[in-house]
């Protein structure tokens, strides 16, 4: 079985049930799959083919779940980006992935039209809103004949690469299959109680692999609805969304959720238990601060479940179900085997003790895209995935998280690297020294970005001129909040700045 498989099925069994309700409008099994074969025999006819990568700089929309399945069919490869990104970002993951072609909206065009100048190997533009010199428009694709392609992909065909940067802030592609995809979806729905009669919430990007996996794949896999929500901003329609469409469960990251608990007054939070629809919520791509996670629940009176996952697991590993411990991320998913180790040789800590999280199960990726020695760096030889990430097992099986990959920020769910960050800033000629931290906020549970920054001898740091500098080179959910002068930088005996004594000023 493929990803396309999914629909296929429903689409056969059930044409007139409900696939997606978007912008109140309902799509149906029947008519997702008649668009997916026009959009396949579309790209097909214009000389897309198995093998070719082809970019998504888009917002949630059904066309983003038609084009990725479409690709999927013909045996190419989708490229989600985060349209959040400068166009010098988008284009160096184009050009790393050799991209063909890209489907955008009207929104991002400029930026993906100024990148295409420096892609030799993107070949068409499609916009889904509208007309442009040198632009196609993505309905374009969908006048063909609803065709079957004579391509027939295999599970363990690479359908998908989700860009995530490393330590040293470059993208590397994260190849995931369908076998990978389709195993992380039966050890989701092994692991939760749910049913096709579920509507699922889908507000977080679907270029995030947590969004993808969790509120495009399940629901495509029990032939259940989804509301996608276009835009996370602003929240108040979300809301009504839930109510009217009756959405059953909710994905987010924890930001979204701290903000519920400090902007919904109690009255209101009392009134929204007895009209709330919602029968579970599941937090991801960062930490669930406690306090937050207690919060929710005894305000809303709906269970919270936190998990735990990377890009390079399709992406859950683990999520705290049954009889849940707080401030765990839970167990281990059916099927998916972790290791805290203390070593490389993976010599096992016992229960309690820290140590790196190893993962392993039929959900961890295929490798990086053209970089087999990044991929060695982090892939056993018997299977095992090297996280980066520092935690602990109880004797119940439970994972709780310690540490993160070195240095990483997480912002709204997204991998912010400082050294990305810090590169920006010493492009500024009175900065000496740089070190950029992330630091909690305690009502959200998101993290601020600052910046600690040293002065050249006999130059002083203009401030404002270093936030116009940061506003020029990085998407806003990159920049600093704070932009901190100091005298000096602690180090260690090897002269190594010490970031956690930056933190915890």
């Amino acid at each position: 079985m493929t990803l396309p498989d999914l629909i296929t099925k429903h689409a056969s069994e059930n044409p007139g049930a409900t696939a997606y309700i978007f912008q109140d409008k309902k799509i149906s099994y029947g008519e997702l799959e008649d668009h997916i074969l026009r959009c396949a025999a579309g790209l097909a006819k214009r000389g897309i083919k198995s093998g070719s990568t082809f970019g998504l700089v888009l917002r949630n929309s059904p066309d983003f779940v038609i084009i990725v399945m479409a690709l999927a069919k013909v045996g190419a490869i989708a490229v989600p980006i985060n349209f959040l990104e400068k166009p010098e970002r988008i284009a160096l993951i184009l050009n790393d992935a050799k991209a063909v072609g890209v489907l955008t909206s009207k929104e991002f065009l400029a930026g993906i039209k100024e990148s295409s100048k420096t892609i030799p190997t993107l070949k068409m533009i499609f916009s889904r809103d509208g007309a442009f010199p040198g632009v196609s428009l993505f309905s374009e694709l969908l006048e063909e004949e609803p065709t079957p392609p004579h391509f027939e992909p295999l599970e363990d065909d690479v359908m998908m690469l989700l860009y995530t940067a490393g330590t040293t802030g470059e993208p590397k592609g994260v190849m995931l299959t369908h076998g990978n995809f389709l195993a992380n979806i039966d050890q989701c729905m092994e692991a939760i109680s749910l049913s096709k009669k579920d509507r699922f919430l889908c507000l977080l990007p679907m270029f995030h692999s947590f969004a993808w996996t969790t509120c495009v794949l399940i629901p495509l896999k029990m032939g259940a609805a989804s509301i996608i929500i276009e835009s996370l901003l602003p929240f108040s329609p979300i809301i009504t969304q839930i109510w009217k469409h009756h959405a059953t469960v909710f994905v987010a990251v924890p930001q979204i959720f701290g903000t519920l608990v400090s902007r919904i007054s109690r009255p209101k939070a009392f009134l929204l238990r007895f009209l709330n629809p919602i029968r579970f919520c599941i937090s991801g791509a960062a930490p669930l601060m406690p306090t937050i996670h207690r919060n929710f629940e005894k305000t809303f009176g709906v269970p919270l479940l936190e998990g735990y996952g990377l890009t390079e697991t399709s992406p859950v590993v683990s999520l705290n179900t049954g009889k849940r411990k707080i401030g765990s991320v839970g167990r281990p998913l059916p099927g998916v085997q972790i290791r805290i180790v203390q070593d490389d040789e993976g010599t096992p800590v016992g229960p309690g003790d820290v140590g790196e999280i190893w993962v392993s199960g039929k959900n961890v990726m295929k490798g990086y895209y053209h970089k087999p020695d990044e991929t060695k760096h982090v892939m056993t030889k018997d299977g095992w995935f090297k996280t980066g990430d520092m935690g602990k097992m109880d004797k119940d099986g439970f994972l709780s998280l310690v540490d993160r990959k070195k240095d990483l920020i997480i912002v709204r769910g997204l991998n912010v690297y400082p050294q990305e960050i810090e590169n920006v800033i010493l492009q500024h000629d009175a900065v000496k020294e740089v070190a950029v931290v992330g630091k909690r906020d305690e009502k959200t549970g998101d993290e601020i970005i600052r910046a600690f920054v040293t002065e050249k001898e006999g130059k002083t740091i203009d401030k404002s001129k270093l936030n116009a500098l940061c506003r020029e080179r990085l998407a806003p959910f990159k920049r600093p909040k704070d932009i901190i002068v100091i005298n000096e930088m602690p180090k260690n005996a090897i002269q190594k700045i010490l970031k956690k004594e930056l933190r915890d000023r």
